[in-house]
């Protein structure tokens, strides 16, 4: 293993989390790569979707000084922080000119090195509990050589390490990190391939392939579902995930509830949020869902 090379890999992160405890064991850094290839309807992270850095508005923050009016260069901004017509370049000139941090340009270059040192700095946190470091996005499989380089780096620091995925990504990438990391949170949207393709703009057939793969490897996979109402939050859809997911060999199953955080983050790229006014399921709804999955023999465990 040539340790200098993989230091040297670039990808392109959009945030670094030090100190999350639900994606995955212990506490654990976490690390958001920017490019997911699906586009789920109730995405509570629209900043990781495309592959390139963009400029997120902050309205909050913002007390319409014109600062960053005057500071750019091609008229893209107006007081009321609204694009213009010129396309933005990011120059980074109008985030410089802020003094309330209300821009920011999302996605940046880092090298796998940079990651791994990072993580070595906490590892006396990440030791306790089996924490470690967890790639997430997006989907990190999209920057494979830059997610391998950053997993096999860590492993040979002996921390443990997981991935998160979409499972809709080449095999060949798949059993490729699977030999450095420790555990796929393997995220599963739909049983059926045509609601999949309705909800997420692609089909499900290589997602449950890859699944049924990656578990008769011997890797440790936690299947986690985001349940939102509407749309797969049902007993009977989560019923056939979980069976889908018993069928092929999994034996561990999450459920995540719907984060209502989510339409304020599109606002901040300018976007329209495409579940407006969806809640999250109350306590007595979330535990039919559970229940519904336990009746197929898959043990549900906490995020």
């Amino acid at each position: 293993m040539n340790l200098a090379a993989l230091r040297a890999v670039t990808g392109r992160v959009f945030t670094i989390d030090e100190t999350a405890t639900h994606d995955g064991p212990g506490v654990r850094m976490v690390v958001y790569l920017k490019g997911c290839p699906l586009r789920c309807v109730w995405c509570h992270s629209p900043e990781s979707q495309r592959a390139e850095a963009e400029m997120a508005w902050y309205e909050a923050r913002c007390v319409r000084c014109g600062a960053c009016v005057e500071a750019c260069p091609n008229g893209v901004r107006s007081l009321n922080g609204e694009r213009g017509e010129s396309a933005c370049r990011l120059c980074g000139l109008c985030v410089a000119a802020c003094e309330h941090d209300a821009l920011e340009i999302v996605g940046r270059e880092v090298t796998a090195g940079e990651v791994m040192d990072r993580a070595v700095r906490h590892r006396r946190f990440y030791h306790h509990g089996r924490g470690g470091v967890t790639l997430s996005g997006g989907e990190p499989a999209r920057q494979s050589d830059f997610a391998y380089a950053v997993l096999a780096l860590l492993h040979e620091a002996g921390l443990n390490t997981a991935l998160e995925t979409s499972g809709f990504v080449d095999w060949a990438v798949l059993a490729r990190l699977a030999t450095v990391a420790d555990l796929f949170l393997f995220d599963l949207k739909h049983a059926d391939a045509e609601l999949h393709r309705r909800d997420t703009g692609v089909s499900n057939e290589r997602i449950l392939d890859n699944l049924a793969r990656l578990l008769a490897l011997g890797s440790e996979v936690l299947v986690r579902v985001p349940c939102i109402p509407g749309r797969n939050g049902t007993p009977e859809i989560i019923s056939a995930i979980a069976a889908a997911v018993v069928e092929r060999g999994g034996r561990r199953l999450s459920l995540l509830p719907y984060n209502p955080a989510a339409p304020g983050k599109y606002a901040w790229l300018d976007r329209e949020f495409p579940l407006a006014g969806t809640q999250p399921h109350s306590a007595a709804e979330f535990q039919a869902l559970r229940d519904a999955a336990e009746a197929t023999g898959i043990e549900v465990v906490e995020p």
